[in-house]
């Protein structure tokens, strides 16, 4: 929700437009229902401030303030967040762009609070600094990803390291590892699941019956992101726990593909015979029976 605020100028006898968002808090804050965030443009750049607003109207203020560094900041998100502590987190983001360095991106700066009232705010210094993050490109060519820039990941990695967890879970890498593989962007697949990353999952969350759906996901984004050894090493795994998963079949055959045909189309023809005798044949992709059937 968006208005505009007409605020005079302390000193002066002009007007500056300053534009307002409002967030719904759901649960609410100790209270506050809402959040309004107010942008200021001053010979400075851009300065964003926020209240908290109750059901009675009473407005409380934020303690810090998303300042212009570099760009111009805009508040990108706000919510609240339900954990053994009631947190608001609110994220600043602004671009950045240093061609000379080859600096390209969007810099996120999060902000995270807990308090017993909206009075006596105070700010989570490592959980506002882990949950921030720089998304763009770097010098040399090299790449940075924001991880939990989006609300609903950053509200599952803030109650995960509250609960003391330092490394994502097996559930949040699989989220995580989805959303980039729908925006098709592969590069981030790839950085994300590295092989140390995929090792450290397994020694956590071995494969068994109740991970084989999210390892078999996991495989399946590594695959289309080109990482097909690496996918293959988790698919294979999968196999050995559940060796009779339908569409188990289809990815492994497409990560061989590229480099064991023969075995692929081994994969291919099973993977067709079992859409067959279950009756969805018409769901088969046309790539596998070429594929199945190629010389």
């Amino acid at each position: 929700m968006r208005k505009i605020i007409l605020a005079t100028l302390i000193g002066f006898s002009v007007s500056a437009v300053a534009e307002s968002k409002v967030y719904p808090l759901a649960p609410s804050f100790h209270g506050a229902e809402k959040v309004e965030f107010v942008s200021i443009e001053s010979e400075n750049g851009k300065t964003v401030k926020g209240n908290f607003l109750s059901s009675s109207g009473q407005q409380y203020s934020i303690p810090d303030t998303c300042e212009p560094e570099g760009g111009d900041p805009e508040v990108s998100d706000a919510y609240s967040v339900q954990g053994k502590e009631n947190y608001f987190v609110f994220e600043c983001a602004w671009t950045v762009q240093h061609s000379g360095i080859g600096l390209d991106g969007t810099q996120y700066e999060t902000f995270v609070y807990f308090g017993k009232d909206v009075t006596s705010v105070v700010k989570n210094k490592a959980l506002s600094q882990a949950l921030s993050g720089y998304e763009g490109s770097l010098e040399e060519g090299d790449r940075s990803y924001a991880w939990y820039s989006k609300r609903k990941i950053a509200s599952k990695k803030l109650l995960e390291l509250e609960s003391g967890k330092t490394l994502d879970s097996l559930a949040l890498a699989h989220e995580i590892a989805l959303i980039r593989l729908k925006d098709s962007d592969y590069e981030a697949v790839k950085s994300y699941l590295s092989p140390e990353r995929i090792e450290l999952l397994f020694k956590n969350y071995p494969v068994s019956k109740s991970t084989v759906v999210a390892y078999n996901d996991i495989g399946y984004a590594l695959g289309q992101a080109g990482e097909t050894k690496l996918a293959y090493q988790v698919l294979k795994k999968v196999e050995q726990i559940s060796p009779d998963r339908i569409v188990l079949k289809l990815n492994i055959a497409d990560v061989l593909w590229g480099g064991e045909k023969n075995k692929s189309k081994e994969y291919y023809k099973e993977y067709i015979g079992l859409m067959k005798k279950a009756g969805k044949e018409a769901l088969i992709p046309k790539q596998a029976i070429e594929r199945s059937a190629s010389n």
